[in-house]
């Protein structure tokens, strides 16, 4: 599990972390961090490979109601546990689908229900698809593939959130695509099958993928692929 934690108070920063690492110890989960005192640096972070953010809600700079949207308009998939010493900030929380809120003083008796149900929500119910790299299969969650670049070989790039090099994998990109066109992948051309959810956006026959990378769209199905998107996009608003 990637988590990030976002307190403009660095001790609690500190104890929240060992808490839940503590959990993740008990649990044999694997775990990465991502720290941060400031929900302006919170923002400006790459959080595509992100499953969870704990965020406070009253901080100087920006407060965590606010951060909260701005986040979930760029990672709609991402969790948001609201972590705050007054309850009474709850019904906000609505307006940008947050998880669970998680209350300071009351940390030893709520962390780990409340990471018990991150943990069935992000390995249970995930999306995942299985695929062979290396001779090895693989399960690979299907937020975490940005896009899917064929080779014109029996093999695949699949390029996924958080950079590094492409994953090799065995397959032609048309098998790829009739497993994954009902699932929120688009073909945008020939050699490229993209995730839905990593578009910005689509205009001047190209998208635009929230890592920077820029894919030609084919002329043939623009139209059609642009009003998928769209539809796709004002179905999260």
């Amino acid at each position: 599990m990637k988590a990030a934690i976002c307190d403009n108070d660095t001790a609690f920063i500190g104890k929240l972390k060992t808490c839940i690492g503590d959990y993740f110890a008990r649990s044999d989960l694997a775990g990465e961090f991502a720290l941060f005192s400031s929900p302006v640096k919170l923002l400006e972070a790459d959080l595509s490979a992100v499953d969870v953010v704990f965020l406070d809600v009253d901080m100087p700079e920006m407060d965590g109601i606010e951060a909260a949207g701005h986040l979930r308009r760029k990672y709609p998939d991402v969790l948001l546990v609201f972590v705050t010493d007054y309850i009474e900030y709850a019904p906000a929380g609505y307006r940008v689908d947050a998880f669970r809120y998680l209350l300071k003083s009351r940390i030893s008796q709520e962390l780990d229900s409340i990471l018990d149900e991150i943990v069935d929500k992000l390995y249970i119910d995930r999306s995942t698809i299985q695929v062979k790299s290396q001779g090895d299969d693989i399960l690979l969650p299907l937020k975490n593939i940005v896009y899917i670049e064929g080779t014109g070989r029996r093999m695949v790039l699949v390029h996924l959130a958080g950079g590094g090099a492409p994953l090799e994998c065995s397959g032609k990109l048309s098998e790829l695509e009739c497993r994954l066109k009902d699932r929120g992948f688009l073909r945008l051309q020939r050699s490229f099958l993209a995730n839905i959810r990593h578009i910005r956006k689509i205009s001047s026959y190209t998208a635009y993928l929230d890592n920077g990378t820029e894919l030609r769209v084919t002329d043939k199905n623009y139209d059609q692929l642009r009003s998928s998107f769209l539809s796709w996009k004002g179905s999260r608003l």
